[in-house]
Parts: structure tokens; C-alpha cells; sequence
């Protein structure tokens, strides 16, 4: 599927770019680097239960699973092609508009997910995915 990429950030820190790497003072993430960014937020996902269930026409959004796994289902809304990944720490997913997608809680996940454009209710379709 042409509208979600996946993407496991490179445990290191010795590279530009997005990144991870644990030290003694605990784990560090550089989930962006030098993008646009006019939305950010952070939410938990508790095992067993899901969020999502929509998709977007004009917003991008990028998660990044920083604790925990989820199974992801997405669908694209021009070709009703259907895609399941399971995701978990490390993985950075990028879901395109016209893409709708659902996280389903495998364990308790904490998700950070930021997107170039701003949150706007108007451009949220619920769909069903379940």
C-alpha cells in the first residue's frame, strides 16, 4: 500500500536524522528531524481497546510507538486496498490522506504522532475498520 509507510527508527546515535538509543539515564528518541510540524500529540492506547477508525482528505500524521504494540489496520480510500501491520516500540508509521487507519492495542501503548498540518475537525471521516 502506496499510502502508509513504515519505518524502524535505526537504534543509534551516531547518524543524522530521526533516531533512537538507549543510555544510562534512560532512552532518547529523535522522532523528527527538520520537518514542518503545526500539530503534535501524545496518547495511550490500553490493551484491548482501539483508536482511529477514520481517515483524512487533506492531513498527514506520523505516529511513533514509543511503549507497548498495537496491531494497525489500514484502508485506502481510492482502492479499498486493505493492509495489517503489527507495530511496536522503535516503529514510525507515516499514513498519507485519503488513508483510514485504526490501532488496536496488543499491550498498553503510549503513542507520540505529529502531523504538518493543523488539527482540524472537519477533516476527520469516520469509517469502520473493526
Amino acid at each position: 500500500m502506496n499510502k502508509v509507510t513504515v519505518e524502524r527508527l535505526p537504534n543509534t546515535k551516531e547518524i543524522p536524522g530521526a533516531k533512537r538509543w538507549k543510555e544510562e539515564r534512560g532512552e532518547f528518541v529523535q522522532v523528527a528531524y527538520q520537518e514542518a510540524m503545526h500539530h503534535l500529540a501524545a496518547f495511550e492506547i490500553r490493551k484491548g481497546f482501539s483508536r482511529g477508525n477514520h481517515y483524512h482528505e487533506k492531513k498527514e500524521e506520523v505516529f511513533y510507538v514509543f511503549r507497548g504494540k498495537i496491531k494497525a489496520s489500514f484502508l485506502d480510500m481510492d482502492t479499498l486496498e486493505r493492509e495489517e501491520k503489527v507495530l511496536q516500540k522503535g516503529d514510525k508509521i507515516r499514513v498519507n490522506p485519503y488513508c483510514g487507519h485504526l490501532f488496536y492495542g496488543l499491550e498498553d501503548t503510549f503513542v507520540i504522532e505529529y502531523s504538518p498540518q493543523a488539527y482540524d475537525k472537519e477533516d476527520s471521516y469516520k469509517i469502520d475498520l473493526s
